[in-house]
């Protein structure tokens, strides 16, 4: 059961009062279920992306961009799925599908549009680093874990924003972290919102679940612990060395439970981060994607 279910009645019932939901657009409303299905093969995923040139065009941007670093321009879907391989694609049409989803990104209001992408991207990275030092057997989809961690944020903004405008006046008024300017204003959080949205879009449960609980990770009792504790680390650790910006200039501490629970240390997580680091260094062209530019 994921974190959506999990919502009291009440909460859920204001929650879609307040934010008007976006669908789907068709043919993503056909991909991202196939990217999650097992049987379907990646030939097939190829083939329906081909039906929206849009969709396509962002996915080779992506991929062409030096974040990926492939010395050759990659022309195709079927060139993409050769070089990159299935789980790596994967990542970078989730990263298309959501930026066309809220592609006129440039009408939002109550925070940093960049920096929130910045910030999402910068977690991506950071938590597939961890993924990866830790040997999980998912570590591209922890980039994707740690892109949708907040976009609660931004379906807030765009879809409930005369309610966000009043969360963010909260937030500078009362000087204090985002999420608790949420909780007092709305009687719900970002995190409660991406569940929402990611199940009406019907993702997987891991992504479900980390959205919904990467606020609360010592809650959690469901399968995907690992991964809830991979992203809220990344996130902390993000925030840390000041990558975006998370809709706040709060820190918040690195929870040394959660430290614990993954078998990490101080240098392990130095050797995590310069990893990172490495990789966010070429963010920049990525980033012009994402806001639209050239």
């Amino acid at each position: 059961m994921n974190s959506y279910h999990l919502i009291a009645p009440h909460i859920k019932q204001r929650l879609e009062q307040i934010v008007n939901i976006p669908t789907l657009p068709q043919v993503l409303a056909k991909v991202i279920p196939m990217l999650s299905d097992p049987k379907v093969s990646a030939r097939e995923v190829a083939r329906v992306i081909s039906q929206d040139q849009s969709l396509v065009s962002r996915v080779l941007r992506i991929v062409n961009s030096a974040f990926y670093g492939f010395p050759r321009q990659i022309t195709t879907i079927d060139h993409a799925l050769v070089i990159l391989g299935f789980n790596r694609l994967k990542a970078a049409i989730f990263t298309a599908s959501v930026l066309e989803i809220f592609k006129d990104g440039k009408n939002a209001i109550g925070f940093d549009v960049q920096g929130f992408w910045e910030h999402s991207i910068g977690v991506g990275v950071v938590a597939r680093s961890l993924a990866k030092y830790l040997k999980l057997s998912n570590v591209e989809e922890h980039f994707i874990f740690g892109l949708l961690h907040d976009v609660g944020k931004l379906v807030l903004d765009y879809y409930g924003k005369e309610y966000y405008k009043k969360v963010i006046k909260l937030r500078n008024d009362k000087d204090i972290p985002l999420i608790k300017a949420e909780e007092e204003e709305l009687g719900f959080n970002h995190s409660m919102v991406g569940a929402l949205v990611l199940d009406r879009w019907n993702l997987p449960s891991d992504v479900i679940d980390v959205v919904g609980w990467h606020h609360s990770v010592l809650d959690y009792e469901g399968k995907f612990l690992q991964s809830v504790a991979v992203v809220s680390i990344a996130d902390a650790l993000t925030r840390l060395i000041g990558i975006g910006n998370g809709g706040d200039p709060y820190v918040p501490d690195l929870n040394q439970n959660l430290v614990s629970l993954l078998r990490l240390d101080l240098v392990s997580l130095d050797l995590i981060l310069s990893d990172a680091v490495n990789q966010i260094e070429s963010m920049s062209e990525f980033l012009k994607i994402v806001r639209g530019d050239g």
